[in-house]
């Protein structure tokens, strides 16, 4: 089920490209939500808000924490981009500024993100009309689909339901340590060379694979077909390292590496029939990533082998979400009902 969706509220008058219904952006008025505006920045030092915490996770902020107010910045340099212009919101008060979210594409315009989700007492705050918002903004270029990481404890779970949000899975992310290359630990990866770097034409035996690998109420939130599959993919920041491997003329695993400054990630997808290998997989992907100080693997749920196995190696739960999708097709259908309704009512 979508849920609800919630009308964007108008502020003297103006009109801009969601319908004819609009926010004014030089106008503060209590409880408004309107375009994040490049003053904001100024706003938000003026008045001491400068330490809002971002909900939102995403798997390059997973392992690379960033500051408000450097966000801020970022955010204010992406509203003068015409592509982002529509991708950022604020909640405010008179000139205090309540929230700030974001949204932004994935690997392909069919599926996004919501990048940042800054609020102050999420509790008082229309957290769900915000998500809104970002929904219409991203559903306007194209998405099919928003997805939401938040911590599995985290009370804007709520709102983002009521928003039309539904979890999609449970997630772990686990900290560890990498592998020198001499840690005398053996590798049948490393020791036969039955790991090969990605190519292009592999991608369609990676979403056969999924298709075995990923439960099905997964694929179904996440994406069905293969466009939708390769939208949604998330790449950790960095060098990045795709291997694959093969048995009875089928890829049978995959296994990516990231690293960025002191830092590695690691992620893998094997075959059902391939997991007995979860082992030596995962030390040849913490033996790339020797030269790092520390390394973040994000677990789904249904990953059991792979948890037991990032156990084994020494690594630790760092942290415990959740993610939600929201479809986007019942926002463009009401969207353009809503333009329809305002031109019909026009005067000839």
């Amino acid at each position: 089920m979508i849920g609800r969706s919630c009308p964007i509220r108008t502020v003297a008058g103006q009109s801009d490209n969601y319908g004819g219904w609009s926010t004014n952006l030089n106008n503060d008025d209590p409880g408004t939500i309107r375009h994040f505006d490049p003053l904001d920045v100024v706003r938000c030092a003026l008045v001491g808000e400068n330490s809002m915490r971002n909900h939102a996770f995403t798997l390059s902020g997973l392992s690379h924490s960033r500051s408000f107010g450097v966000s801020l910045l970022d955010l204010s340099r992406k509203r003068l981009s015409p592509r982002a212009k529509d991708a950022v919101w604020v909640w405010c008060e008179g000139q205090h500024v309540l929230g700030i979210a974001s949204v932004r594409p994935r690997v392909g315009k069919q599926s996004w993100e919501v990048s940042n989700l800054y609020l102050d007492s999420p509790a008082k705050l229309p957290v769900a009309d915000l998500l809104e918002h970002l929904s219409v903004s991203a559903a306007s270029q194209g998405a099919e689909r928003v997805f939401l990481r938040l911590q599995q404890d985290d009370e804007v779970i709520s709102a983002a339901r009521l928003s039309g949000f539904f979890p999609m899975m449970q997630e772990t992310l686990f900290r560890g340590s990498p592998l020198s290359e001499d840690s005398g630990q053996g590798s049948l990866f490393d020791a036969e060379m039955r790991l090969r770097k990605k190519e292009k034409p592999d991608d369609y035996g990676l979403f056969r694979l999924h298709n075995i690998a990923t439960p099905a109420e997964v694929r179904t939130l996440s994406g069905m077909t293969f466009d939708q599959w390769a939208a949604s993919h998330e790449q950790s920041p960095g060098r990045y390292d795709e291997r694959v491997f093969e048995g009875d003329g089928a890829i049978r695993g995959w296994l990516g590496t990231a690293r960025r400054s002191s830092v590695g990630n690691i992620a893998t997808m094997l075959h059902p029939d391939a997991e007995a290998v979860t082992e030596d997989i995962v030390i040849a992907g913490l033996r790339r990533l020797s030269n790092t100080k520390s390394v973040f693997c994000l677990v789904p749920e249904y990953q059991y082998g792979l948890s037991r196995t990032l156990e084994e190696q020494g690594f630790l739960p760092e942290g415990a979400f959740i993610t939600l999708v929201k479809s986007t097709a019942k926002t463009v259908r009401e969207s353009k009902l809503a333009r329809s309704a305002l031109a019909s009512s026009e005067p000839m």
